[in-house]
């Protein structure tokens, strides 16, 4: 008897997203695993044109809610709406390479995991993309750093620990990680997601710190020990590729001052949002 493949319910919050959804969703259509469902929970409010205009094309491929104001909120809903064993959590700039779910759900049903992180590598155009993609590159793709979050793990694990907090803004992913991982241990795939960065703006990856780090004193006290080495300008795997960074020196040099200017904003709205 053949075993049925588990129903795999790829999540997707979204605002805002013309510009990437459809690639997105193809990306998700073409994955040589084929037992997979679409749930696209849209923001509840913006530009009613292209709201409409974004809905339209979601419906193509997916399973369409509404929900929000923010991220968690709208990942939680999709939880809810699943009927999956196994949840993805994706973003609206995401591209999953084509055996990204097969390698992700072989892993699940061999091995004791109850989570898997998934490598990402960053696009897009201009001089501070560059930058961002290099960090993630060093960070993420060639290490497992604590700025990592898992995006593979079984509904019922999710709804044991309660889902994402909306109350930890813009640190709500490590606070699901590092609930999830009390529950066993986790494993990082090969296949890869591509994240499209566009155009970044270094005043407004800047100011998005400023705005999330009114979380980020109830994610401190949560997680005294872990906090800190998350927000650092400084971590332990530019140390270990020194080389590559000499071997980009503008590049490196951005990254630093992005980094460093991020990590400032944090801190300053630690301070300043109370």
């Amino acid at each position: 008897m053949i075993k049925k493949e588990p129903l795999v319910s790829v999540i997707i919050p979204t605002y805002n997203s013309r510009k990437t959804i459809e690639k997105c969703l193809n990306s998700i259509k073409k994955q040589s695993y084929s037992n997979i469902e679409i749930i696209v929970v849209d923001a509840l409010s913006y530009d009613k044109k292209e709201k409409k205009i974004c809905k339209n094309i979601i419906k193509k491929f997916a399973n369409y809610f509404e929900d929000g104001p923010e991220r968690s909120i709208q990942r939680n809903r999709g939880i809810k709406e699943s009927k999956g064993k196994y949840l993805l959590i994706a973003d609206q700039d995401m591209y999953l390479t084509e055996d990204v779910v097969s390698e992700a759900v072989q892993t699940m049903e061999t091995k004791k995991h109850v989570a898997l992180l998934i490598p990402e590598i960053s696009i897009g155009d201009g001089f501070w993309t560059r930058c961002v993609a290099f960090e993630r590159y060093l960070s993420v793709y060639l290490e497992t750093s604590s700025n990592e979050c898992v995006r593979f793990f079984k509904k019922s694990d999710a709804i044991k620990i309660n889902m994402y907090d909306p109350s930890i803004v813009g640190a709500e992913d490590s606070d699901f990680h590092y609930k999830i991982i009390q529950l066993g241990s986790i494993a990082k795939i090969k296949n890869h997601i591509y994240h499209d960065e566009g155009i970044t703006s270094f005043w407004g990856r800047v100011s998005k710190k400023y705005y999330y780090s009114k979380a980020f004193r109830e994610y401190l006290k949560r997680y005294p020990n872990i906090a800190p080495k998350q927000f650092s300008p400084f971590k332990i795997v530019y140390f270990k590729h020194w080389q590559l960074i000499l071997k980009n020196p503008f590049i490196s040099l951005g990254m630093f001052t992005l980094r460093g200017a991020e990590v400032f904003a944090g801190l300053l709205g630690i301070l300043f949002n109370r």
